[in-house]
């Protein structure tokens, strides 16, 4: 039997990068897979994929930016599948520039999508799960939200909250069962990543900054999601997991270098 078979599971920005692997990863282990995202063609055509391949999933149309979609979307999923065993904030965006630039609009973009959007998943998933007594949330936070790189003031800020969000319900939720933690990634090959990469300057900061040696993958993200929603990691909550390839933990300096 497949670690999540019977499992209902969530995962906004499904369609794409991280979250991409993410859906697929559960859809492995037998969950049935909800892709909430903005573009309607992009979800419906990833979940017809995966459904030929032999799996269980379904594209809701989703702007985590609204709470009204957010509202939606979990209401149309308690009437289709009657629960809400997993719930995973993947969907986020970001805008880099000199922190004197930004605009109104721009904050607001960020904010509502990584934060805004993150809480009131949170809040409308969470509502089913206590209900149930039971429910796993996986939070996407990030390595901005732990070390600051420049041009990224405001998407720090957001990752940060997210951080201190996941804290603040797993404290809350966990006599009701619910379990809430977050994961931080550093620079994962997606294609909002791709753009730093391709800068010669800062793809040689990832690589010898980053103790392994190289960036990480969707997959490799995945895989920390799936533990993070199974029974394997029953006796975790409020915690904020890097998976950094060391960068967090230190340089490897050699001496006299």
């Amino acid at each position: 039997m497949s670690e999540l078979e019977g499992k209902v599971a969530i995962v906004t920005g499904g369609s794409k990068g991280i979250g991409r692997a993410i859906v697929r990863r559960l859809c492995q282990e037998g969950a049935v897979c909800v892709i909430a995202n903005r573009n309607q063609s992009e979800g419906q055509e990833y979940a017809c994929d995966l459904v030929e391949a032999g799996y269980q999933a379904v594209a809701i149309p989703t702007d985590v930016s609204r709470v009204e979609d957010i509202r939606k979307l979990v209401a149309e999923v308690i009437a289709r599948f009657g629960k809400i065993d997993i719930l995973v904030n993947s969907a986020g965006v970001n805008v880099r520039k000199p922190a004197i630039e930004y605009t109104e609009a721009e904050w607001d973009l960020m904010v509502d999508v990584n934060l805004k959007g993150t809480f009131f998943a949170c809040i409308e998933a969470g509502r089913q799960m206590i209900a149930q007594r039971h429910g796993t949330i996986v939070n996407m936070a990030s390595l901005q939200s732990e070390e600051v790189l420049s041009r990224r003031s405001i998407y720090a800020a957001t990752k940060g909250g997210v951080r201190q969000l996941t804290k603040a319900l797993a404290v809350e939720w966990a006599k009701y069962g619910v379990r809430v933690n977050a994961i931080s990634p550093a620079f994962i090959k997606t294609p909002m990543v791709e753009e730093v990469l391709s800068s010669s300057s800062w793809r040689k900061l990832i690589l010898t900054r980053t103790p392994l040696g190289r960036p990480g993958t969707p997959e490799e993200v995945a895989e920390l999601v799936l533990f993070l929603a199974s029974p394997r990691s029953s006796y975790i909550t409020g915690a904020n997991i890097m998976i950094d390839g060391g960068w967090t933990a230190g340089m490897d300096v050699e001496d006299g270098k």
